[in-house]
């Protein structure tokens, strides 16, 4: 777990990464900044339990998210450019940002660890907007209508952020005793 201030800001190194470069025809500069990202993240959780815990929601996210999202492209919701295109149906700079947000649970966004309705409401809101600000760039194309894409997206990201959140807990990562002792090592 990184101190929630480093979780954001890498997050969002990692956001410009993935989502800029892909937009810029460099769909693969994304995944290996995420990747340390990941690195730095397990070695900041204390071995044993916690960084299995972790390991096991990053990795339970790239799997969620390349579903998610590949059905998405295959309903035609979701589109990439050529340019920015790496992997199908789902592009790999796409799951990269799944798991870096997946890492951001146990550090900037730990305050919505076990509150599964502010996760649904912050995925419905935070989701479509993370998209839009993609296609906006043109890492990504959203269909048949934006409006009708983003809703679609709304509803993605408002199961899978409770999802994500509820894995965290399974992995014994929301407990406050967890958090207490990460932080106290800050």
């Amino acid at each position: 777990m990184t101190h929630p201030v480093i979780s954001f800001v890498a997050f969002q190194v990692c956001w410009f990464a993935c989502v800029v470069g892909a937009s810029r025809g460099l769909p693969w500069l994304g995944p290996p900044v995420v990747a340390v990202f990941v690195v730095a993240h397990l070695w900041a959780t204390p071995a044993g339990r916690p960084r299995a815990g972790q390991a096991w929601l990053l990795g339970l996210a790239a799997v969620i998210g390349y579903a998610a999202d590949s059905a998405l492209v295959l309903a035609g919701v979701l589109s990439f450019p050529p340019h920015a295109s790496m992997g199908w149906p789902s592009s790999g700079w796409m799951v990269a940002m799944w798991v870096a947000q997946a890492a951001t649970l146990t550090g900037s966004m730990s305050w919505m660890l076990g509150r599964y309705l502010v996760g649904a409401l912050f995925g419905a809101l935070g989701g479509p907007l993370a998209y839009l600000a993609g296609a906006r760039v043109g890492a990504a194309i959203l269909g048949p209508t934006s409006s009708a894409a983003l809703a679609v997206v709304a509803v993605e990201w408002a199961l899978a952020m409770p999802l994500l959140l509820w894995i965290a807990g399974q992995a014994g990562l929301s407990t406050r005793r967890f958090h207490s002792r990460i932080m106290n090592n800050w």
